[in-house]
């Protein structure tokens, strides 16, 4: 089993250490998302992904994006003419990540899982069309590139708003935290009143420890409808890796 990952920064999917673009074993930092995705994983197959030479590979954002403009013209006609252009990158990085899993999984047959982490929104709330057309372009990015066991990872409005909940007490919905602002200078910002629940500002480093020593707060996580849309999709798509022919009759059905 292999996980292809790409995010945007250390503080959420993780980064590479050795200035490169791709990386994976000690070269690859995992960040806090990349936590969550070793602890849904590891429920599933019972061993740690992160402990398995070459299990995980990064990707960063610049090289997606550098792959993504040798290709432009043609991403522009699958896209079509009504994708709106803010939603470009989303598709294309989703579309590029997919290519890059389909010729890992072609080189030695080995299941793999492609995980896109971005975030929806950096600057206000966005209106839940705007989170639905990222989700849709990053599907079909994966889509375009013909790899069918692509996962968005899409918070609303960053991954501090995830993290902000699991902060909270349990058994009520979290998912007015959507609505807090993505804009990091903004006074009462999702990573502002994570940094006042955690006690102080945290590096990223401090942040993946402290998901680390947490216990897994999935039921607080998927009352908000983004965690729960990747959850979804994470399960599904990891059905159609571990147990094919069950997967697909189900689809079937």
């Amino acid at each position: 089993m292999r996980l292809l990952v790409s995010g945007e920064g250390p503080s959420d999917i993780g980064a590479c250490n050795n200035a490169q673009g791709v990386c994976s074993d000690r070269d690859f930092v995992p960040g806090p998302m990349m936590i969550w995705l070793q602890r849904l994983w590891e429920a599933l197959l019972h061993y740690d992904l992160l402990t398995i030479p070459e299990a995980v590979i990064f990707v960063s954002e610049t090289a997606l994006n550098q792959a993504s403009k040798q290709s432009a013209g043609r991403m522009l006609r699958l896209r079509g003419k009504n994708k709106a252009a803010e939603t470009g990158l989303y598709f294309s990085n989703a579309k590029q990540l997919g290519l890059k899993a389909l010729e890992l999984k072609n080189a030695d047959d080995t299941p793999t899982m492609a995980v896109l982490f971005r975030d929806s929104d950096g600057t206000r709330s966005a209106p839940g069309q705007l989170w639905n057309a990222k989700w849709q372009s990053m599907l079909d990015g994966f889509n375009a590139a013909g790899f069918d066991f692509g996962v968005p990872m899409l918070p609303k409005p960053k991954s501090e708003a995830w993290l902000l909940s699991t902060t909270q007490p349990g058994g009520h919905s979290h998912q007015a935290l959507e609505d807090v602002s993505g804009n990091d200078d903004s006074p009462n910002s999702a990573k502002t009143q994570l940094a006042q629940a955690l006690g102080g500002p945290q590096s990223a480093a401090q942040l993946s420890q402290w998901c680390e020593a947490q216990p897994e707060s999935w039921d607080q996580l998927r009352t908000m409808p983004s965690f729960q849309a990747f959850f979804d999709r994470f399960h599904m798509v990891a059905d159609l890796i571990l147990r094919p022919a069950a997967a697909q009759q189900q689809v079937q059905t």
